[in-house]
Parts: C-alpha cells; structure tokens; sequence
C-alpha cells in the first residue's frame, strides 16, 4: 500500500463511526430511512442502473454503506470496497438492520484482490467525489475495466472539475489552475464540521484534481466505452457545475 492511501485510512478513520451516528443516525434509524425508500435514497444515481435484481455491483470506496444498502434493498448483490474500518462497521450494522446482506472489503482500492474479482461484476459504482483520493487515474480506470465482465458497466459518479478552480460545492478546499497537475495536501471530506481544535487534529489527505479531458481520455484509454457523460448542478448553486456522472461499458 502506497504511503498516500495509508494517510488517506488514519484520516477516514479518524472518528468515523461516531461522525456517522452523529450526521446520518444510529444504524438503525438510517436503516428505517433505505428501507422506506431505497430508489430515493440512490437520488440521481438510481436512473444509471438497468437493472437491480441480482446485479452484482462492486460499490468503489462505499464509504458507510449509503449507496450500498439501498441497492441491496431493491435486489442487487453488493461488493463495498474501502479503506476505512470504521465505515465498515457502520454499513454492516445498518445492512443488518435492513435485513440485507452486503460484502464489504476493507483495503486499498489499488489493491483488491483479482485473484477473487477480476471479471466478476456486473456493475461498478462510484460516487461522492473519490477520483482525487488516486494519483493515477489510468491505474485506477485500468482496475475498475478489470473488476467488470465483458460488456458490464461503469457508472462513474464524481466532483466536477469545475472545483478545481471554484468551490463550487463549498468543500472548502483550495482552488487552483484548471490545468494543475500538483498532488497537494488537503483536509478530508469531513473536518469542516469539526470545531477548530479537533480539525486539527484529523489527518490530511494527498489529492489529485484532474480536468474532463483526463478523465474521459482515461476512460476511452482503459478499455472502456464512453457512452454519457452528463453534469449535474452544485447543491449550493445551480448556475455552476457541480458534479458529473460518466456510464461507460467495457469493451
């Protein structure tokens, strides 16, 4: 495991478990909410899926689940693959309380383990903004082609990259040349809503920002398909880009 995704696990544990009780619920009350409504907790990601009953999806850094348990509600067969203990436990613990099962994989996405799922699935789904946690895009799009079946799909769900040079999203994270290739130091997703003391002391995280045009030529260079790419509105203002979803097929 590469030193930046070591840092990258100390930050994403770091309170976790509590943080998630604390802004989503106690497992058992975010459980009630995916089982009232599953499709409307997937919000616009739902649309992207043909299919859930018995679709294997390998859900790529799933953090605590909440993508995870609402798919496994409407019938799909779900992978979570993360670095973080801690979301772990709080996604089991609500899948529990679901009445769904999911497998949940603690490890470097960079390392998952081919000898289990290499072409394995039909489904990979990514979303929340994780593209910048990878250093190598083409490194990360080659695995995501690796983990899919021949004609399976890729919904690749991510920040725009619009915010590299606007906070768009009020993330809170610096801004910088659209056309930057730095990898820089930055806070991780949640510090923001921590007091100043305790922001402090969460680790730092190591991104890399990349433009449309590196992520859709990875996408087109790694075996892939392209067959949408659609922008989505920031939540903070709808006149700007905020997100993107790009749905490709291999081969």
């Amino acid at each position: 495991m590469e030193d930046y995704s070591m840092q990258h696990k100390k930050a994403w544990e770091f309170d976790a478990y509590d943080f998630w009780v604390r802004t989503s619920g106690t497992p058992a009350e975010r459980a009630a909410k995916d089982i009232e409504d599953p499709k409307r907790m997937l919000k616009q990601h739902a649309v992207y899926f043909d299919s859930f009953d018995g679709v294997r999806v390998a859900n790529i850094c799933g953090s605590c689940g909440k993508k995870a348990v609402p798919l496994a509600l409407l019938g799909a067969d779900v992978t979570v693959f993360d670095i973080s203990e801690e979301n772990k436990k709080y996604a089991i613990e609500t899948a529990e309380a679901a009445g769904v099962k999911i497998v949940f994989e603690v490890c470097d996405i960079m390392e998952i383990d081919m000898e289990k799922y290499e072409v394995f699935f039909d489904v990979v789904f990514m979303e929340g903004g994780i593209l910048h946690y990878f250093h190598d895009i083409d490194a990360f799009m080659n695995i995501m082609n690796r983990l899919l079946k021949a004609g399976g799909k890729m919904i690749c769900s991510d920040f725009h990259p619009f915010n590299k040079i606007s906070d768009a999203l009020k993330l809170q994270q610096p801004t910088m040349s659209y056309f930057s290739t730095d990898v820089f130091e930055g806070e991780m997703a949640h510090a923001r809503f921590y007091d100043g003391e305790i922001r402090k002391q969460i680790p730092k995280c190591l991104y890399r920002k990349y433009t449309i045009s590196e992520i859709i030529n990875s996408i087109l260079g790694n075996g892939f398909t392209l067959k949408r790419f659609d922008e989505h509105p920031s939540w903070e203002n709808d006149k700007l880009p905020g997100e993107f979803t790009a749905v490709a097929q291999k081969g």
